[in-house]
């Protein structure tokens, strides 16, 4: 569980990376740089949403599993 707190924060700063690249390249007009940025960013954006969804999913096993059965 640890690697994937790791990994979610690089996720988050990779997207804060990509989008201040893409800012300052919109600035300094040269926009292939700028979309490919934004790309980028939108691709870790999806990489994050399916590794918070795992887990969401892991939690959700082990509370069932530790949860007793009432009689």
């Amino acid at each position: 569980m640890g690697f994937k707190l790791v990994l979610n924060v690089l996720y988050t700063m990779g997207v804060a990376l990509c989008f201040i690249v893409a800012f300052k390249m919109f600035t300094t007009h040269n926009y292939p740089v700028m979309a490919g940025a934004m790309i980028v960013g939108v691709v870790v954006i999806f990489m994050k949403l399916k590794l918070l969804k795992e887990v969401k999913d892991t939690q959700q096993v082990k509370e069932t599993k530790e949860t007793p059965k009432k009689k």
